[in-house]
């Protein structure tokens, strides 16, 4: 119990640790491409603006240059209604003919947009009427070749959008002219774009080596935390075993001499009465043993291929009269031929475990059924019984040691509550499955999936 304990803690520290560090690198890498998406975005704006040719401007002595004409002015040129525009040389406007406002504005109040405006390598590309191209103009005509042209041209129109990105670069799609010709801008952001994948694969190593130091740590801290529990743990284990060594001798002095006096006063309510409990506790020693011989490791279950439909009727049969003499009934359902690797004796007291609480639980002239069935490679045994539903609250802890549903803690109901917890272990010995389902007007099924 406390393994799994420790496995599931491990699990729910290593889950909550590689969702935040995949959240984080996630939004890092979202804002870092969003940033790109902008930037690109924005050149493409002030491209389109300027007709499909890149704002010219430097930077001379602190103070801007403008290039109109292929003429170099110290001061901004009037705007078109005349009206001068002051020099302001902490805003470096870029003007070229028929610019309007807006494209400038927004190098002024961007830099970083104005300078990847400067640096960035864009390509236009004028297309007919049919989408054919008719020309391409580029600044870094190395960079192309007319077949990247054509296809990048092609990939576009095949898009059907106006606006976009195709690979690495960014497109603008330009509204046709008064000839029915079109203009693609694009920009070429493959530097920008391999900076953004750098950053990712070195976000996601260190979140990985990040995730593998706190993991360690969180497995050393959780085995620190559960260590005490883990041994007060197997110090109750150890208490259970060396109890019910210790308690055996002096039960079986006390059966010996009410046997004893049985046959010196006769027949004695007080003797049967001892004797019915010296039974009953000899049974409750013998169930504790058996649990803390499987906890311990002591009992391993003998692993061989046998016949699984014999030894259960092997089970069953002989149980079918005890079953008959109370009242009640017991359907048999197991096909011949469906063998299965496990421990015989153990299956074998895991059937009567299951088969006894059927009949103990059942209601009165109630129905008890067992039924074997295979499924792909699995061997699912199933025992019902009619009678009163077990509460769901009690369901989820059925399997517990000493637990029993609170309407069968009396006298009338023998039992321990160790019953399914054994068979529990036995289930779990042989990696299988066990499960209870039970409701009003249904009865009980315990399911075991081996």
């Amino acid at each position: 119990m406390i393994r799994k304990l420790k496995i599931r803690m491990i699990l729910l520290v290593l889950v909550g640790l590689l969702l935040a560090s995949a959240g984080l690198v996630a939004a890092i890498n979202g804002m870092n491409w969003n940033s790109l998406s902008q930037q690109a975005n924005a050149v493409l704006d002030m491209l389109a603006e300027n007709g499909g040719q890149r704002p010219n401007f430097v930077f001379r002595n602190g103070i801007n240059s403008f290039r109109v004409n292929d003429r170099k002015l110290d001061t901004p040129p009037p705007d078109p209604d005349g009206t001068p525009r002051p020099d302001d040389s902490s805003r470096p406007p870029w003007i070229q003919d028929g610019q309007n406002d807006t494209g400038r504005d927004r190098m002024r109040s961007t830099p970083a947009i104005m300078n990847a405006a400067s640096l960035s390598n864009y390509y236009t590309i004028t297309l007919d009427a049919n989408g054919g191209v008719l020309s391409w103009h580029s600044d870094r005509t190395d960079l192309y070749t007319d077949e990247e042209i054509s296809q990048m041209a092609a990939s576009v129109l095949q898009s059907g959008k106006t606006s976009g990105r195709v690979d690495t670069q960014f497109f603008r799609l330009l509204d046709k002219d008064e000839s029915g010709c079109r203009l693609l801008i694009a920009v070429d952001s493959r530097l920008e774009v391999q900076n953004v994948e750098n950053v990712l694969r070195v976000t996601a190593l260190v979140a990985v080596a990040e995730d593998a130091l706190l993991s360690l740590a969180a497995v050393w801290l959780i085995h620190r935390l559960v260590k005490p529990v883990d041994e007060a743990m197997e110090k109750q284990k150890q208490f259970v075993w060396d109890a019910s060594h210790e308690m055996k001798t002096p039960l079986a002095v006390i059966s010996a001499n009410a046997e004893a006096l049985a046959a010196e006063v006769g027949e004695s309510k007080s003797l049967e009465f001892i004797q019915s409990e010296v039974q009953r506790t000899d049974h409750l020693i013998q169930n504790l043993l058996t649990l803390a011989r499987m906890e311990k490791g002591t009992v391993q279950a003998q692993k061989q291929h046998f016949d699984l439909s014999r030894a259960l009727l092997e089970v069953a049969l002989p149980f079918e009269s005890a079953v008959f003499e109370t009242g009640k009934e017991l359907t048999i359902s197991i096909p011949e031929g469906i063998f299965c690797v496990g421990d015989v004796d153990m299956i074998k007291q895991l059937a009567v475990i299951l088969l006894s609480n059927a009949q103990k639980y059942s209601d009165e002239g109630g129905k008890i059924s067992l039924t074997l069935e295979t499924k792909g490679e699995k061997r699912i045994l199933k025992v019902h019984n009619t009678g009163p539903a077990i509460p769901p609250e009690s369901q989820e802890r059925i399997f517990d040691r000493f637990y029993r549903v609170d309407s069968s803690h009396n006298r009338e109901i023998e039992g321990n509550g160790l019953g399914l917890a054994i068979a529990k272990s036995i289930v779990e010995a042989h990696k299988g499955k066990i499960t209870v389902h039970s409701a009003e007007g249904e009865g009980t099924t315990f399911t075991v999936i081996l």
